[in-house]
């Protein structure tokens, strides 16, 4: 097992990303509020051993859910501007997008989109 959260970390804090999105608004854990818009939440989806050589432990495939929250005001990166920043970031690191959306949100002007990414990596 791997410590992924550096690994998130590290991408996340990005220098496109975090012209975006302040780095003291990139969280490893889903607030129960959130007070400084916009921010991105990432939670470990999956960590699964894939292969062992020689009873070693030598692959793993790893998944994150990325939690984009924003305001739906004119002075506000959109969700959609966050995520193709976000997408940039994980594709050139080889993570594949399982998925993106929005989704509804109780509050009124905040707009939630959320990215899933895969990646096989090697532990050798």
């Amino acid at each position: 097992m791997i410590n992924t959260k550096i690994m998130y970390n590290t991408l996340l804090e990005n220098d496109t990303i975090t012209a975006l999105v302040e780095s003291d608004s990139i969280f490893d854990t889903y607030p129960s509020t959130i007070e400084n818009f916009p921010c991105i939440c990432f939670i470990e989806s999956k960590q699964t051993d894939l292969e062992y050589s020689d009873n070693v432990h030598s692959f793993e495939r790893c998944s994150v859910e990325i939690h984009i929250f924003t305001k739906a005001l004119d002075d506000y990166p959109t969700t959609s501007e966050i995520g193709i920043a976000v997408a940039d970031v994980f594709n050139r690191d080889f993570w594949t997008m399982q998925d993106s959306k929005e989704v509804a949100d109780s509050v009124e002007d905040v707009r939630h989109r959320v990215m899933t990414f895969s990646k096989e990596v090697f532990l050798c």
